[in-house]
C-alpha cells in the first residue's frame, strides 16, 4: 500500500471518529440566537417560558444551539419585532399581533368577545385554528411560526367611573390595545385611545384617559392595580401574541436540530405560555382587591345587555374576512366549537 493511501485512510478514519463522538455538532456549525421581545425582563413569559425553552435546546442539542434574550425593546419597538424576525435582524421574535395593523386579519378573531375565558383557553383556541387553516398560517408564512398564544382576558379598569352596563362607558376615553378592540369601545359608546402599555400608568394618574381595557395581569406586571378604583371582569377581548423565527436561520438547522426546536416549541409550549398570564391575573387581581379595588363581575344577567350591545362586532368581523376573500363564517363556527369543546374538556 503507497505511502499516500495510507496517509488518505486514516484521515477519513479520524474522520469518522469526530463525527461520531460530537452526535448534533457533526454538522460542525454552531448557531446562537438573537431573541427579541417587548415584554419585561422580569416577565414570566422571560424567566418561565422562553429562558426554559433556551435551556432545553441548548441541553438537547449539546451546546451547539445556544441564545441571548434582549427584552424590553431593546432591539426595537414593539410593533418591529415581526419584521426584525423576517429581515434576520433577530433569530427569534415575540410580540402581539394587534401591534401590526392589517397585517394578521384571522388572528383578529380572538379579540371578539366572550371567546376565551382564560390565557389557557385562548391559547388552546388559536393553536388549534392556525394548524386547521392554511389561510392562517398564510398569514405568518414569511417566519416559521415556533408557537402562538393569548394573554388572560382583557378587562375594563377605570379610576373614577364604575362599569356596570355598556351606557357607563359612553363618553369615556378608555386605552385599547387593537384596533378591533377600537370597535369594540366605539360600539359601546367610548372614545378609544391607542397607547403602550407601559404608558397606561401614568395616562390614568394623570387623568388623560379614564381608563384602560387591559389583562388582569397588567394589574401585577404594570403596578396598575395602584390606580385601578374599579375592574369590571367581562371578558371583553383577548390579546393574541406570535413566537417567530427567521426563515433562514431555521433552513440553516439540521433536521435534527429542527425537531429539537419543534419539540420545545409545542403545544404546550402555548397552552404554557397563555397559563403564565393566567398567574399573574390572579396576582394582580388580588393585588387590587387587598388595595381596596371595587371588583364588578358581569354575571349572566348583566351579560345580556353587554352581549345585546356587542352582537355587531363578531357579525362585522365575519362580513369583512369574507369580503377579503377569506372563510370568515367557518373560521368563527370553528372558533365558537373550540370554545366550548375545550371548556368541557377541562371540567
Amino acid at each position: 500500500m503507497s505511502r499516500r493511501l495510507s496517509y488518505f485512510i486514516a484521515i477519513c478514519f479520524m474522520l469518522l471518529l469526530t463525527s461520531c463522538s460530537q452526535g448534533i455538532a457533526s454538522t460542525g456549525s454552531e448557531h446562537h440566537f438573537i431573541i427579541s421581545h417587548f415584554l419585561p425582563g422580569n416577565h414570566p413569559i422571560q424567566t418561565e417560558v422562553f429562558q426554559e425553552i433556551g435551556s432545553e435546546i441548548e441541553e438537547k442539542s449539546n451546546g451547539v444551539i445556544t441564545y441571548d434574550i434582549y427584552p424590553a425593546n431593546a432591539l426595537g419597538e414593539a410593533g418591529s419585532q415581526y419584521d426584525m424576525t423576517v429581515t434576520g435582524e433577530v433569530d427569534i421574535a415575540l410580540s402581539v399581533h394587534g401591534y401590526s395593523p392589517g397585517r394578521f386579519p384571522l388572528v383578529s378573531i380572538l379579540e371578539l368577545p366572550f371567546l376565551a375565558e382564560t390565557a389557557a383557553h385562548g391559547s388552546e383556541i388559536l393553536e388549534h385554528l392556525y394548524q386547521e387553516f392554511p389561510s392562517i398560517q398564510a398569514e405568518h408564512s414569511d417566519t416559521i411560526p415556533l408557537y402562538l398564544f393569548t394573554a388572560d382576558p382583557a378587562q375594563l379598569i377605570t379610576k373614577e367611573h364604575p362599569i356596570q352596563s355598556p351606557e357607563d362607558l359612553k363618553g369615556l376615553r378608555i386605552r385599547s390595545p387593537s384596533p378591533l378592540a377600537n370597535d369594540i369601545l366605539e360600539v359601546l359608546g367610548a372614545v378609544p385611545v391607542s397607547m403602550p402599555m407601559g404608558d397606561v400608568y401614568e395616562s390614568m394618574e394623570r387623568g388623560v384617559i379614564d381608563g384602560a381595557m387591559v389583562p388582569l395581569e397588567a394589574l401585577y406586571n404594570y403596578n396598575l392595580y395602584e390606580v385601578a378604583t374599579y375592574i369590571t371582569v367581562g371578558n371583553f377581548s383577548t390579546t393574541p401574541f406570535f413566537a417567530v423565527m427567521n426563515k433562514n436561520t431555521y433552513e440553516h438547522l439540521s433536521n435534527e436540530e429542527k425537531e429539537i426546536i419543534n419539540g420545545a416549541t409545542d403545544l404546550e409550549t402555548s397552552i404554557k405560555s397563555g397559563s403564565v398570564f393566567d398567574v399573574d391575573g390572579e396576582k394582580g387581581r388580588k393585588l387590587a382587591e387587598d388595595n381596596g379595588t371595587e371588583i364588578i363581575e358581569i354575571n349572566e344577567q348583566m351579560g345580556v345587555e353587554w352581549e345585546r350591545a356587542l352582537d355587531s362586532i363578531s357579525q362585522t368581523w365575519i362580513n369583512d374576512m369574507e369580503k377579503k376573500g377569506f372563510p370568515g363564517q367557518k373560521i368563527y363556527n370553528r372558533a365558537l366549537e373550540l370554545r366550548d369543546d375545550l371548556k368541557e374538556r377541562k371540567k
